[in-house]
């Protein structure tokens, strides 16, 4: 038989530390999700204010999204009418050079 303590304990010493180490950050947690709660009580924030004003600032992010994308969209387009036609005529009449 080995005179080694840890093969001797049920739980090595790792899972004992590691659970420590558990034990402290689940109550890290708890005690700053107790000061948040009571600093947006005092401010009278609510979690549904919070999920209203991040989808609706989503809902603002894509209507300005589609707002650029049609702008560039515009511009692309009127380019190409005549950016298209010269390429092609040159592309007809000059080769295959790129």
């Amino acid at each position: 038989m080995s005179d080694n303590p840890e093969i001797l304990d049920h739980e090595p010493a790792d899972k004992r530390r590691d659970f420590g180490s558990i034990r402290a950050t689940v109550l890290k947690l708890f005690v700053a999700s107790l000061l948040v709660g009571f600093v947006m009580h005092w401010l009278d924030i609510t979690p549904i204010g919070i999920l209203h004003a991040l989808t609706s600032n989503f809902e603002e992010l894509f209507s300005n999204l589609v707002n650029v994308v049609s702008w560039i969209l515009e511009f692309v387009l009127v380019g190409a009418v005549i950016v298209v036609p010269i390429w092609l005529v040159m592309r007809l009449l000059g080769g295959r050079k790129g």
